[in-house]
């Protein structure tokens, strides 16, 4: 799956749902809700949602002259990297394809393509 094709709300809709962090969202205001105290979840931009994916899952944040670089070797078969101008976005895009890396009996596609619901006509 192609994460930087999709907008924010489904990186953070598939993030919540691969951590259970936040299963339940609210498509009409682009919100994913936390399971634990019905807050926001939103790990693109906020690093105290994005912080302990980063940090549990060694992913590794560098300023690049235009934007940021996210990667990782951990629990990889390949080095992943991904840039982007936000440095959480492309931190939970890394994040998103470590899952299908590190389990590959287990194909998360699926229960990613669940939670975003496959909607790219959404504005990124």
């Amino acid at each position: 799956m192609n994460y930087s094709e999709l907008s924010d709300f489904e990186i953070n809709k598939a993030v919540g749902c691969v951590t259970g962090e936040a299963t339940s969202s609210e498509g009409a205001f682009n919100l994913v809700i936390r399971n634990t105290n019905g807050y926001k979840f939103d790990p693109c931009n906020s690093w105290a949602d994005a912080g302990p994916i980063i940090e549990k899952s060694g992913i590794g944040i560098m300023p690049m002259l235009m934007g940021w670089r996210a990667a990782t070797e951990k629990g990889c078969r390949d080095y992943t990297s991904i840039a982007n101008e936000n440095p959480l976005r492309a931190a939970m895009i890394v994040f998103l394809m470590m899952q299908e890396h590190t389990c590959p009996k287990l194909s998360y596609s699926e229960e990613i393509n669940a939670a975003v619901g496959m909607n790219h006509d959404k504005q990124r």
